[in-house]
């Protein structure tokens, strides 16, 4: 994708934002939401670099015809997300026990709560130790209680202690 190319919404995607008709991950909306005509795809690579590979989001976008980048895309690479799959998802594996837990946590609440999370999001971001992920516990289950069964949310939260364990 070219570093020049000017990403726009597409009368789809500025119509995808009010009616979520596609399963759009957390990432993909909030880059969709962001994307204003006027930044440079280097700039949203700077902007949103915490999103995980800017360069997948934006295909999978420009693929789901939600963007144009004037004939700039190609086609998503292997490591692509699967659609309403949220990008960083595959690699879990790959990447440190920490950034695991924080990943399995910020997901399940993106998941269930869309938008609403975005601000429990932000304290996710700040964790950077295990205690911080073991202080956040008890305010990711109040926040997953408001959207999900009961059962899922002790569910969730036993996996979520289980990988900040592994830390």
């Amino acid at each position: 994708m070219l570093d020049t190319a000017v990403p726009v919404k597409t009368a789809t995607g500025r119509s995808e934002i009010a009616d979520r008709r596609h399963a759009l991950g957390s990432r993909q909306r909030m880059l969709l939401i962001a994307i204003n005509g006027e930044q440079t795809v280097r700039e949203i690579r700077e902007r949103f670099g915490s999103l995980g590979d800017v360069d997948v989001l934006l295909t999978e976008l420009a693929m789901a015809e939600l963007i144009d980048v004037g004939g700039a895309i190609t086609a998503p690479t292997a490591t692509a997300a699967a659609p309403g799959v949220a990008a960083g998802a595959a690699t879990d594996d790959a990447g440190s026990p920490i950034a695991q837990a924080r990943r399995f946590i910020n997901d399940s609440v993106v998941a269930h709560l869309g938008l609403r999370a975005f601000l429990f999001t932000l304290k996710i971001e700040r964790c950077y130790s295990k205690d911080a992920l073991l202080d956040l516990l008890p305010e990711y289950r109040r926040v997953l209680g408001k959207a999900a069964a009961p059962a899922e949310v002790t569910a969730l939260s036993q996996r979520a202690e289980l990988l900040i364990a592994r830390i």
